[in-house]
């Protein structure tokens, strides 16, 4: 496939002090101790998601974050809420970049910061490049791109996990540490890791389906409700005790849906 590429709003927010690698190491779900790059979810106390980030660690120390979904104010917001005596700076640098998201093929850019993405299930990259620089690719709406993480049931965030769902239920394992010890939320991963009581789960649906699509049994009752979908094929936040295979109206529920590890 060519290589294409898609502008972002990407937030990019770069993190300093002392005291930033600790902080951040006890506020986000992701274990960033001996890794140069990690994908992080921000939490509140109840266990619930409020945000997405790719923490990548500098030669200098610092931090940067890039959030796909919140703007730079909105992510530092969240980012330093629990900040109280510590050394910890957040900056919002996204006015430095011109944000891309490419795939197909691997993107080779002067001056850039190419980071990969299991985001769309397909290969892609999170691309921070120089202003100025031309696009490193074919031009091409993010739509499409969305559209294969769709097919191949992989999560996003907000879509399909947000401030009312649990990574556990949306199949953001991948993103969540339970062995690093305290961060916010942390409780609530470790119980659920211990008793699985999950009540719904993201799955896969095909049919005739659109986002916010109530799924219901032959006698009426609200089963679920699709969070993504692209054509004929979706994902659906819906019961645990619906199996696959059933058919809900006129949608067939497959299987869950997955985030791949980093």
């Amino acid at each position: 496939m060519p290589l294409r590429c898609a502008p972002a709003d990407t937030a990019v927010v770069r993190v300093t002090g002392e005291d930033a690698a600790a902080f951040l190491q006890g506020q986000c779900s992701a274990d960033l101790r001996g890794v140069a790059l990690a994908d992080a979810l921000w939490l509140n106390r109840k266990g619930r998601v409020l945000a997405h980030t790719v923490i990548a660690k500098e030669a200098d120390g610092s931090f940067l974050l890039l959030c796909p979904h919140l703007g730079a104010e909105a992510l530092i917001a969240v980012v330093t809420a629990n900040v109280i005596a510590d050394d910890v700076v957040a900056t919002d640098e996204s006015a430095l970049w011109k944000k891309w998201v490419v795939w197909g093929d691997v993107p080779s850019v002067a001056g850039a910061k190419v980071i990969t993405t299991q985001r769309y299930g397909v290969a892609a990259w999170d691309v921070l490049a120089p202003i100025g620089v031309a696009a490193p690719g074919e031009l091409a709406p993010l739509a499409e791109l969305d559209a294969q993480r769709v097919a191949a049931g992989v999560p996003a965030v907000p879509a399909d996990c947000g401030a009312n769902e649990f990574p556990q239920e949306c199949g953001l394992d991948a993103w969540v540490s339970y062995t690093k010890g305290c961060y916010l939320g942390q409780e609530v991963m470790a119980r659920i890791q211990s008793m699985g009581s999950l009540r719904r789960i993201l799955r896969r649906v095909s049919g005739s389906v659109v986002v916010g699509q109530e799924l219901k049994s032959s006698e009426g009752k609200v089963l679920g409700t699709v969070r993504s979908a692209a054509g004929q094929v979706g994902l659906a936040l819906v019961s645990v005790d619906v199996p696959e295979g059933a058919i809900l109206g006129e949608v067939r529920i497959g299987a869950p849906a997955q985030m791949a590890a980093r």
